[in-house]
């Protein structure tokens, strides 16, 4: 029997790569029937806003790394934002697809996460502003949306094959950082960087 949550990353993994999968296609990518999965799901918008839930969650747990106190230095902001990037990749890569979906974004419990979610960011990013490591003059969504979108291309990258997993991460980082970082600010190692 597949587990709740093994079931919705399945569904996540068929829907990142093809957002308008048929249920029927869904079941067959994730290893199931269409009755297993219609027994759960009795339809294609349900299973959708129990991904959008499990996106949720996941990101929630994702974003522990961006919980500093207000007299965090810049040396543990920097730690703080490379685990943020590596903790976000795998999660972009299942479930970016929930913040452009109809049904997703239709959905109360959806977007009161997801507002929640970028209160947790903003503040940690003006936290970023505020010590230096960060450039005072863009606004800290832009910040935000910024290193969502380099999320998303990694993603888009490894699922198409012209990146190697192991690789985003430091792709990610270094592309965010040549961007929000102030021009005379000390640049943070990439991960995995020697």
């Amino acid at each position: 029997m597949v587990h709740h949550e093994e079931l919705l990353d399945g569904a996540a993994r068929v829907l990142a790569g093809d957002h308008s999968a048929s249920m029927v296609q869904i079941a067959a990518g994730i290893g199931t029937s269409r009755a297993t999965l219609s027994r759960r799901y009795a339809t294609r918008e349900a299973l959708l806003k129990a991904v959008a839930v499990r996106a949720i969650h996941v990101v929630d747990g994702c974003l522990g790394p961006v919980d500093l106190p207000d007299t965090a230095d810049g040396a543990a902001f920097d730690a703080a934002l490379e685990d943020l990037v590596v903790a976000l990749l795998p999660a972009a890569h299942l479930y970016g697809f929930t913040t452009r979906d109809a049904t997703v974004l239709a959905d109360p419990e959806f977007r009161a996460g997801v507002d929640r979610q970028d209160r947790r960011a903003l503040a940690f990013l003006a936290l970023g502003q505020r010590l230096g490591r960060l450039r005072a003059d863009l606004p800290p969504y832009w910040i935000w949306y910024s290193l969502w979108g380099l999320l998303d291309a990694a993603a888009e990258g490894v699922r198409d094959g012209h990146l190697a997993p192991r690789e985003t991460g430091r792709l990610v980082l270094t592309s965010f950082l040549g961007g929000a970082r102030p021009a005379e600010g000390p640049r943070a190692a990439a991960p995995g960087a020697p």
